[in-house]
């Protein structure tokens, strides 16, 4: 588990001191001087005026001197890494600083040679921290370190400003994979090095920024220097801003000073760039101001919950309860914050530049089990219709109550138009409940806001115990029901903005006891049952067949109900009322929750009276107190997770690779002996991360997914002699998923200017299966350069809603194929179990008979090939192939999908039609029907698992004689595919 210094610089304490400081002078006493150049740090031993601090939160007995293990002469520094959690401290860290100064213009470079009880990366070392202004630091993260002494460099950025340094080391580092280790520094000292070279400079990443803001609106610049150390390598070195010297191209319109701060001062436009050493740094800021900022003319409204049941986080009418900051001007936010009085003594939080900003509440974090909503309120200059948005992201620690502990959980809730509205405030009130990927909320900490409105006039944030939020004593709510997540393939929708709906008879029954309205709550569609007992909802024209799904669905809102019950009635396979096989069971929640959304996810299981469900005609809501209850709902519907044939977590492990291990560069893989990776969730990923085990082999699981960053950052792989890139990913709920290769270039750092990168999409992939990508390095064409690999992003959709399993994640050369024409593996092994199975080829079932594989009228090569050890059909110069089962029709009646393999090198749109010759049984009779379902720019070299509906083919409006089978390829005549595991499922 690491702990990055980004998130600890603000805490620095001094927690211990090794070193005496000596007395201060007074003023008058002391005498203009020059500094001493001193070019020592350590060498068997420390300088008289050198002293050291140990970071806050840091084990403050990590630093020693060490007379055991040293480089040369007697001694050396020692630095113990605590484990993950060690009470002692989080991490290892500290600073060297002088009580006085040294000029140290005359050198370049500090040097020192370092070793290790591991391989590993430290975090952070630099020069320049003087627990104080930290005007000239310098740093460099992920420094490679192994059980061998080696010397390591890092170079000043610009020797001239250091001619009275106090800050001569400091370091940062956690534990590795959770573990402590220790490593030794020794012969530390400044250099002056030829061969120490400068290659280039930059602000702001390198880029050229540019930015639309108010007067008012500030920056700051960041920067960085790249250096050829005597290794040949390339170092990327953190400067601070202050080594630049900065221009304004209109000082009139943005100011900026020596420290790299940019102040926006009127309308009118400005770019800023800088110099380091005279050469001129690349990246510049460009400034487009509008002029005054457009404020609030009133203040928020004023809180009327009581303070009894409010955890306030920001606002005046309450007590705040201690917050770390309100802006933590994290890597990569652009936000700035300040506090803004419309009337004297109300506070607001004004965010301009706001791409994101993170609140957090860490000592301590909030227990927030107690209440059940959250509470802002939102004033903005810009426009807000749609499709603007405005985020909230609340984060909860987990049970540990650290960082990255492996059960951190987190939600994002979305607000768009009509709630949002441009100069005037919006009261966001939401219930806790909308937050379902909050499963739990003992040490809620951070709350991150972001979205599409670059200005933010924000109040009254607080978490409450209440009844809606000022919506006339609760009888109505103000915000919408949650939307829901799940992939429409896997459910059945009576009501829902977010599906298509079954045919519903009626919404109140003539024997119900309760008053029905269609009502609108936020811009969503909603039903309102007031006056309530009970209420009969009907489907007895077009029952559900819920046979294939695992829970039932609904949000429910009351102001009032004391009791609610769900009744559920199945016809039976008679489909009428009381035949004598009718089935029916209610369930009860006493006491539910009033003023909130309630989202009810019943597993249908526990309706166990409800001995079938593929009748199902009745839906009854029964409340109380009798005829006297108001509720809302929304979002009625049938899903299925694991149940029916449709997994949430594989059940197979991946197919093993079988590519020679000298073709392959991996990064994760149980057949290759893989490369160092420095994390497999970096800190500016949206995702949870675990390690886990499927079928006895280890898997990476990505869960609440959004993106994930995998980084070898400290070890980059060159892949410039590979040709793909392969992974295998399975999710029983993406809906789209994408891999981005980042490069560093040859200067091997973030930002400096040559970096380059790619991302492939994938829509629509298969999913509750296996999925193995192979995917040509030509096709990522941005990544001009791939010998400095780095980064590598996964992203998938719904955002913040999908689970995904990787593994095999490797490059593989030419001993893998080049650009193979053929499949290197087999086609994936079918899960589905054989009973819910017709196959017609498969090695996993046994075969109904099948006439031909090809019909005489086909145009198409046929045959019969071995695949990696399993039997698969090859069609070459394919314009289209018949199969046919004409002696032996299928009866898919009772089938859902159809499932089939296949692998192509070169295929552009793939085609398959089905046609059953109906109950005549023969061709052309009179009674036939078919139907051809397109695939266009099909993946190529790689297993494609299509899963189709059969409710896809439209036309086949009977399926009890299927009888032929065409596929179709292009470019006709000129394709060749590879088809495996061909067959009807249910």
């Amino acid at each position: 588990m690491k702990k990055r210094f980004n998130q600890l610089r603000a805490a620095l304490l001094f927690a211990a001191l090794f070193f005496g400081m000596g007395c201060e002078r007074e003023l008058e006493e002391l005498e203009l001087a020059t500094f001493p150049t001193n070019a020592e740090v350590f060498i068997d031993g420390f300088p008289g005026d050198l002293n050291y601090a140990a970071f806050g939160g840091s084990a403050v007995g990590a630093f020693d001197v060490d007379t055991e293990v040293k480089y040369a002469g007697t001694t050396s520094m020692k630095f113990a890494v605590p484990d993950f959690e060690d009470p002692a401290g989080a991490y290892a860290g500290g600073a060297f600083f002088l009580t006085g100064g040294r000029d140290l213009s005359g050198y370049n470079v500090l040097t020192f040679w370092a070793r290790a009880t591991q391989a590993a990366n430290i975090d952070i070392v630099g020069i320049g921290n003087d627990l104080g202004g930290n005007n000239f630091q310098a740093s460099v993260e992920g420094l490679a370190i192994n059980t061998n002494w080696q010397k390591y460099y890092i170079p000043i950025p610009d020797p001239s400003k250091l001619t009275q340094e106090r800050g001569m080391f400091f370091y940062s580092e956690g534990p590795e994979n959770g573990r402590g280790y220790t490593f030794w520094i020794d012969e530390m000292k400044f250099e002056k090095l030829g061969t120490v070279v400068a290659v280039n400079s930059g602000i702001f990443n390198g880029e050229n920024l540019t930015q639309t803001v108010e007067t008012g609106a500030t920056f700051r610049a960041d920067g960085f220097a790249v250096f050829n150390l005597p290794t040949g390598i390339n170092q990327r070195v953190n400067a601070a801003p202050s080594y630049f010297t900065y221009t304004s191209s209109n000082p009139s319109v943005a100011s900026v000073d020596a420290t790299g701060a940019v102040t926006v001062l009127d309308a009118g436009t400005a770019t800023i760039t800088a110099t380091l050493g005279g050469e001129p740094a690349v990246g510049s800021l460009a400034i487009t101001s509008t002029g005054d900022p457009i404020l609030p003319s009133t203040p928020a409204p004023t809180p009327t919950v009581p303070s009894a049941d409010v955890i306030s986080i920001f606002s005046n009418a309450y007590t705040n309860v201690p917050v770390d900051f309100y802006n933590g001007f994290w890597q990569f936010s652009t936000t700035q914050s300040a506090n803004v009085q419309v009337v004297p003594g109300d506070d607001i939080i004004r965010y301009s530049q706001l791409n994101f900003v993170g609140i957090q509440f860490t000592a301590p974090t909030i227990d927030a089990r107690a209440v059940n909503r959250i509470h802002l309120d939102i004033w903005t200059p810009d426009p807000t219709a749609l499709p603007a948005t405005f985020k909230v992201l609340l984060v909860d620690l987990g049970p540990d109550g650290a960082f990255g502990g492996n059960d951190d959980v987190s939600h994002e809730v979305t607000i768009t138009s009509p709630v949002l509205q441009t100069q005037q405030w919006v009261s966001i009130d939401l219930p806790l409940s909308a937050f379902p990927g909050l499963t739990s909320r003992a040490n809620l900490a951070q709350i991150v806001l972001s979205g599409d409105l670059p200005n933010v006039f924000m109040d009254n944030l607080y978490l409450y115990n209440g009844d809606g939020g000022g919506s006339g004593g609760g009888s109505e709510p103000t915000m919408a029901a949650p939307t829901p997540t799940r992939p429409a393939a896997n459910v059945i929708s009576l009501f829902s903005d977010a599906y298509n709906d079954v045919p519903v008879d009626t919404w109140r029954t003539d024997w119900s006891a309760a008053t029905f309205e269609d009502v609108n709550i936020a811009g969503n569609a909603t039903k309102k049952y007031s006056m309530l007992d009970f209420v009969g909802i009907e489907t007895v024209a077009n029952q559900v067949d819920a046979a294939d799904m695992s829970h039932l669905h609904l949000d429910v809102w009351s102001g009032d109900f004391t009791s609610f019950s769900i009744k559920l009635v199945d016809f039976g396979p008679d489909g009428g009322f009381g035949g004598g096989d009718d089935v029916e069971h209610q369930i009860d929640f006493a006491t539910p929750a009033q003023g909130q959304w309630i989202s009810y996810d019943i597993p249908l299981s526990d309706f166990t009276g409800l001995t079938t469900r593929s009748n199902i005609a009745q839906y009854i809501l029964v409340g109380q107190p009798t005829g006297a209850t108001t509720v809302f709902v929304d979002n009625i519907y049938f899903y299925r997770t694991g149940g029916g044939g449709n997994p949430t977590e594989p059940a197979t492990a991946a197919p093993a690779p079988t590519r020679p291990a000298a073709n392959v560069i991996s990064l994760f893989s149980d057949a290759y002996t893989d490369v160092p990776v420095d994390t497999w969730r970096t800190d500016w990923s949206a995702a949870t991360f675990e390690d886990v085990t499927v079928a006895g082999n280890a898997a990476k699981k990505y869960s609440m997914l959004d993106f994930v960053g995998i980084e070898t950052v400290a070890n980059q792989v060159d892949a410039t002699d590979m040709t793909h890139l392969h992974l295998d990913a399975w999710s029983a709920d993406f809906t789209s998923f994408s891999i981005k290769l980042v490069d560093f270039g040859a200067d091997g750092g973030f930002g400096g200017g040559d970096d380059v990168e790619h991302q492939i999409d994938f829509p629509m992939p298969a999913q509750a299966q296996w999925v193995s990508y192979d995917i040509p390095l030509s096709d990522f064409t941005g990544l001009t350069t791939r010998a400095n690999l780095a980064q590598y992003i996964l992203v998938a959709q719904p955002s913040g809603g999908a689970t995904v399993f990787v593994d095999n994640l490797y490059f593989y050369g030419s001993g893998g194929g080049g650009n193979p024409t053929s499949p290197v593996a087999a086609a994936p092994t079918p899960t589905t179990a054989a009973a819910n199975v017709i196959s017609l080829f498969s090695d996993a079932y046994t075969d109904v008979p099948v006439d031909t594989w090809r019909t005489d009228w086909s145009a198409a090569v046929l045959e019969d090939i071995n695949v990696a050890g399993n039997a698969t059909k090859k069609y070459s110069m394919l314009d289209f192939v018949g199969i046919e089962t004409v002696a032996n029709q299928v009866d898919a009646t009772a089938m859902t999908h159809f499932r089939i393999d296949v692998w192509s090198a070169d295929f552009t749109t793939f085609g398959i039609k089905l046609v059953d010759f109906g109950p005549d049984g023969a061709f052309g009779g009179g009674d036939d029907v078919e139907h051809q379902v397109n695939f266009t720019t099909p993946a190529q070299r790689q297993w494609i698992s299509y899963d189709i509906p059969l409710s896809d083919f439209t036309g086949l409006t009977r399926r009890a004689n299927i009888a032929q089978y065409i596929l179709v390829g292009q470019p006709t005549g000129a394709t060749t595919i590879f088809v495996d595991n061909v067959y009807f499922r249910n």
